[in-house]
């Protein structure tokens, strides 16, 4: 049974479950692999390179060095802005913290009813009147400008 599974070496199916004896192909005879006049002529032609295209090589890749180069040059710098803004963002946030402590430390500081207590009993002064109090239409502006005395 096993002969009926071996076929000829050159078919395009080889049958059964062991290696084949492999045999070389070769340019010079035998089970050679032949080759057209023009194919060999390609291949030839292919090995060969003038020296138009290697000076184009040359210069290509002369010219991805330097790109490559560049764009290693602009990530770096893009590197060392970015740690250099997260140190700017660092200090502003403490200078921010700071702000608000030396901010609450002055509202702390000033007693509002101090103040009012000092200004009716040492400097006299009062609170408004209804005829004392002027009332007035403002236009779209953020201020109003006294022109005159009010009396």
């Amino acid at each position: 049974m096993r002969n009926n599974l071996k076929t000829k070496v050159n078919s395009e199916y080889n049958y059964g479950n062991t290696a084949r004896e492999l045999r070389e192909l070769t340019h010079d005879g035998g089970s050679a692999l032949r080759l057209s006049h023009q194919t060999r002529r390609n291949r030839e032609r292919a090995g060969h390179m003038s020296l138009p295209y290697v000076l184009f090589l040359t210069v290509a890749m002369v010219c991805t060095v330097a790109v490559c180069i560049q764009y290693l040059m602009l990530r770096s710098e893009v590197t060392s802005r970015i740690k250099e803004i997260a140190a700017l963002e660092t200090q502003l946030s403490e200078l921010k913290a700071e702000n608000d402590d030396t901010e609450n430390r002055i509202k702390g500081a000033v007693d509002l009813e101090e103040i009012k207590y000092r200004a009716m009993n040492e400097l006299g002064m009062q609170y408004a009147n209804e005829d004392q109090i002027v009332a007035y239409e403002c236009e779209d502006t953020d201020y109003v400008s006294q022109l005159v005395d009010i009396e």
